[in-house]
């Protein structure tokens, strides 16, 4: 028995090591909080990259028929206080200006060109996991299940990657079991006895 515990304690400290050396790559790392918006058989990712880095992940549970991209927002909008939309609305659609996020702020309205200051919407549905930027609104854009949308502030800039849900789990598993580094000579000490 003490041999098993030894073992998953070695196999732990392990991926402990191997999380310090190798940690994940800067946009993995900037994906900083994800939500679980709505319910329903349907589920599809909103992400929303802020000029600054930081990345927000919203997966989005419907059963409605004809359920928007924009449909998605409004949701995430209205069930989360720290969640804000502006835009304005003109007879060929809605135009996106702004998003906060936890204190996260970027506003725009493509009026300082060059420089892109407004949203850029992007799709991912070929299913080879390439971004596509959208020919067209997210009031136009009809969601399906495992589809994925994005929103990148200030610059035609891919969507950052998202990390696998196993890398989740590693990032969870090392949280949960790694002891912090001024503590891993205690740990030698005992795992040596």
């Amino acid at each position: 028995m003490s041999t098993s515990f030894y073992s998953a304690g070695a196999h732990a400290l392990a991926l402990c090591v191997a999380w310090s050396i190798f940690p994940t790559s800067q946009a993995a790392a900037a994906i900083i909080e994800s939500f679980n918006i709505g319910v329903g058989a349907n589920l599809a990712s909103i992400q929303v990259d802020q000029q600054d880095g930081d990345g927000y992940l919203f997966n989005v549970r419907w059963d409605a028929t004809n359920y928007t991209s924009w449909d998605a927002l409004l949701e995430i909008d209205a069930a989360l206080p720290s969640f804000s939309l502006t835009y304005d609305t003109y007879s060929w659609g809605i135009f996106l200006t702004g998003i906060t996020i936890d204190g996260d702020v970027n506003f725009g309205t493509g009026d300082l060109w060059p420089i892109e200051n407004y949203w850029h919407f992007w799709l991912q549905d070929a299913g080879n996991g390439n971004w596509d930027q959208a020919m067209f609104g997210a009031t136009d854009r009809t969601l399906f299940d495992g589809a994925s949308d994005a929103w990148v502030f200030g610059g035609p800039n891919v969507p950052q990657s998202i990390p696998a849900p196993g890398v989740f789990a590693i990032m969870l598993f090392s949280v949960g079991v790694c002891p912090r580094r001024r503590r891993s000579s205690h740990m030698k000490a005992s795992l040596a006895h």
